[in-house]
């Protein structure tokens, strides 16, 4: 192996050398420098740095090529994390392509773009290598070829501009996915954070009321369930990690019966909603301890069952968990979810566990949906090792089901009851205060906060309804939800600014379940005083209330900015 030296990274073939413009791939012959497979990372580095218009270059030993190095395939690699610390003293051989496009310098350059079109797309970025009998020639990069088609072929140029194009249209459908991606984070965010604040409000109310040490003890799991559920919430809106295949199974110890109970808590008052019967059934395994991440599980469940809900109208949501032993202390947890709904069509099958979509992203909109649905469900039970599918017929129902294999577990030790102290209300008649919020569940939450100070309130379900009651009504306080139908809160909240007189200028706090960055400025241009999002913190929610109720002078009011 000769020494390395700058000699070894002269350029191969001066731009004099050049054969004259042919139809062979001799005409694409460019000028690079040949790498030594001993040149290093940082070497190669600075080789490209200092030669902004060098797009690649070839690793050649004994005159035969043996990789190529392209600019930006290269830089992707050296720039990633921790890139420049693996790469830059090792040889470029851990960096290049191996099996670049190779080609005779003989061959006509029909061939060669040929190939790149029907086999080899990527080496109109990445370039190829020119060889002679095997040995090493040259390299051409796509930039030289575009340029000897256009001046050759007309024809031949169609295909090339035919495949930019291509390339073009990906662009853009990368770019629109990104923005639909945006969307629906922000979507998903919403439609969790709203019953999640249900959820987190009532526990923290329940804490409050002064119960005794056993109900207390329940209300105290209801509230650290909750916590789990806003921290799986913030998981699941990464959605680099969850593409990126990064998210991690926190195994604990826990019992079917246990899921079994929660899913029958919390979706028995929507199946009543629609008077539909719900039957949660955990056969066998009775007191059966498994580890596994229970937080994911009811992930899936719950999803599973929210669907058979939404999409069955009249009938019954029928849910069955099942243990069987399978030998060397495993066991298989198979749940089924059967409804007598609508069923799935034939044209959506084949799609179904692959992307979801939101119909309608506005703020006004009938139905809720994060888009995300079973895709999810299905990258998570893939995640445990397990199996998803389903069985339907159109107006029949369906049944969808998903088995997983976890470990035994030992049984838990007994939770000590956690010590609280409750808030005295604080006497008095209170602040005129208005709750726009079209969930009754949420209403009841904020309702039951404000009690919490001995405060009464009025309610109204949407924003136009909000500015009925702003203009017949003096408040001293407006918590607005912005997802409301009819007017959504954000315009409402417009509506009320350009009233005429005192009402114009009654305090409004975004109280809402959009949390994605950017939501709070869009409240506060709306014309808003604050922001509050859900699930609600009680003592965020007092502090706000509170500091936007103390008189200021005109002087140091500046609305749309917050404490």
């Amino acid at each position: 192996m000769p020494a390395r030296s700058p000699a070894l990274m002269l350029r191969a073939i001066s731009s004099q050398e050049r054969a004259p413009m042919s139809r062979t791939v001799r005409s694409l012959l460019h000028d690079a420098p040949i790498l030594d497979p001993q040149l290093t990372g940082s070497e190669v580095y600075d080789l490209f740095h200092d030669d902004p218009d060098l797009l690649v270059c070839a690793v050649v030993e004994d005159a035969r090529p043996i990789g190529l190095v392209s600019r930006n395939a290269f830089f992707l690699k050296m720039a990633d994390m921790h890139g420049r610390a693996l790469f830059g003293r090792r040889p470029i051989t851990y960096l290049m392509n191996r099996e670049p496009l190779t080609i005779e310098d003989d061959r006509p350059i029909v061939d060669l773009s040929g190939r790149i079109v029907t086999d080899r797309p990527s080496a109109l970025f990445d370039g190829f290598v020119i060889t002679r009998d095997g040995r090493y020639l040259g390299v051409g990069t796509g930039v030289d070829l575009m340029g000897v088609l256009h001046q050759e072929s007309e024809e031949r140029n169609r295909k090339l501009v035919a495949l930019a194009e291509q390339l073009g249209r990906a662009r853009i459908e990368a770019l629109a996915a990104a923005q639909a991606k945006s969307e629906f984070l922000a979507t998903m965010s919403h439609e969790i954070r709203t019953p999640l604040n249900g959820v987190l409000g009532v526990a923290q109310l329940l804490i409050e009321s002064g119960l005794d040490p056993e109900r207390l003890k329940l209300a105290e799991t209801i509230r650290n369930s909750g916590e789990i559920l806003l921290r799986l919430l913030n998981d699941i809106l990464d959605l680099s990690k969850i593409e990126a295949g990064r998210m991690d199974l926190e195994v604990t110890s826990f019992s079917a019966e246990e899921i079994a109970d929660d899913a029958r808590r919390l979706w028995r008052a929507r199946a009543e909603e629609k008077a539909l019967t719900l039957r949660v059934h955990c056969e066998s395994g009775a007191g059966r301890r498994l580890e596994g991440d229970p937080v994911r599980i009811k992930q899936i469940l719950f999803n599973l069952i929210g669907n058979a809900i939404k999409f069955t109208d009249a009938g019954s949501v029928d849910v069955v968990m099942r243990l069987v032993p399978i030998g060397r202390g495993r066991t298989a947890l198979r749940a089924e979810v059967r409804d007598t709904g609508c069923g799935v069509p034939e044209a959506a099958r084949a799609k179904l566990f692959t992307s979801f979509t939101q119909a309608d992203g506005a703020t006004t909109r009938k139905f809720g949906g994060t888009g995300l649905g079973l895709a999810i469900c299905k990258r998570l039970v893939e995640l445990m090792g397990g199996m998803i599918g389903f069985e339907s017929e159109a107006g029949q129902g369906s049944t969808f089901w998903f088995e997983v294999v976890l470990q035994d577990g030992a049984a838990p030790a007994l939770p000590q009851p956690a010590n609280v102290t409750a808030l005295p209300a604080d006497a008095g008649e209170g602040p005129a205060i208005l709750v726009a919020e079209d969930n009754a569940i949420n209403r009841e939450v904020v309702a039951g906060f404000l009690r919490l100070r001995g405060w009464s309130c009025d309610v109204v379900a949407d924003g136009q309804a909000a500015l009925d009651a702003v203009g017949t009504r003096a408040y001293d306080l407006v918590l607005m939800d912005v997802q409301m139908p009819v007017l959504d809160g954000l315009e409402a909240t417009r509506r009320i600014r350009a009233l005429d007189g005192p009402a114009a200028s009654v305090p409004i706090l975004a109280l809402t379940a959009n949390a994605m960055r950017g939501d709070e400025r869009r409240c506060l241009d709306a014309g808003m005083d604050g922001y509050i999002a859900k699930p609600i913190r009680k003592e965020v929610f007092f502090a706000e209330i509170e500091r936007v109720l103390v008189p200021a002078p005109d002087s140091e009011r500046a609305r749309g900015k917050v404490a």
